[in-house]
């Protein structure tokens, strides 16, 4: 879809509703990601470790090694001071060489001032355009207004939708590259299923 894969130094936005999938697919890449020798450091805001870890055991990905080779690390996002804290961690982890994961980006708009989340959004973009890697924000759709979700598709370098829609024959999945900076990418709508092994693309003959 991408001919060629995520550019570096991008800030990509994965958006859906809950249970499509957008979650899945940007776990999935981190955790290749790590498992190829990259550093990968997972921002958490309304989950613990151990709950996302016995998520991610659903499709497999047994994180442990990891983090005992210091190639995945997580932060927990406080409630006290987000801001502060995102201020202060998000540079500081991106110029490490990680590969950030920030779950989710809706967190800090509900509970923050909506100029905190821009400033958020915009300090991980320039990070990544000093220092490089792929990062991805995870953004919950239909739970902000419309402005909101389109401002923050404006600010990223990438977007990419997920939608599932309950069909007679079970839940249509379908992925749409929306933008990608410094990319040549299809905006057609790819099927997808989720598998016991994560996002599995369909490759036949539904593609729209």
């Amino acid at each position: 879809m991408l001919r060629g894969g995520l550019p570096d130094k991008n800030v990509v936005l994965m958006t859906g509703e809950p249970g499509s999938g957008y979650d899945v697919l940007a776990q999935q890449m981190m955790c290749q990601h790590a498992l190829h020798g990259g550093k990968v450091a997972y921002f958490l805001s309304s989950r613990s470790p151990d709950m996302l870890k016995e998520d991610l055991a659903t499709f497999g990905w047994d994180i442990t090694p990891l983090e005992e080779q210091r190639t995945w690390m997580f932060h927990e996002i406080p409630a006290a001071d987000t801001v502060q804290f995102l201020t202060r961690k998000l540079p500081e982890t991106v110029s490490d060489g990680n590969w950030v994961i920030l779950d989710s980006l809706s967190y800090p708009i509900l509970t923050q001032n909506y100029r905190a989340a821009v400033k958020i959004v915009e300090l991980l973009v320039d990070s990544a355009q000093k220092h490089g890697g792929v990062h991805f924000l995870l953004l919950t759709k239909t739970m902000h207004d419309i402005e909101t979700e389109i401002t923050m598709q404006h600010l990223v370098d990438g977007v990419i939708e997920f939608s599932a829609q309950e069909t007679n024959v079970g839940i249509d999945r379908r992925i749409r590259i929306k933008k990608m900076r410094r990319a040549i990418y299809e905006s057609r709508l790819i099927p997808f299923n989720i598998t016991d092994h994560g996002i599995t693309i369909e490759t036949a003959v539904r593609i729209a």
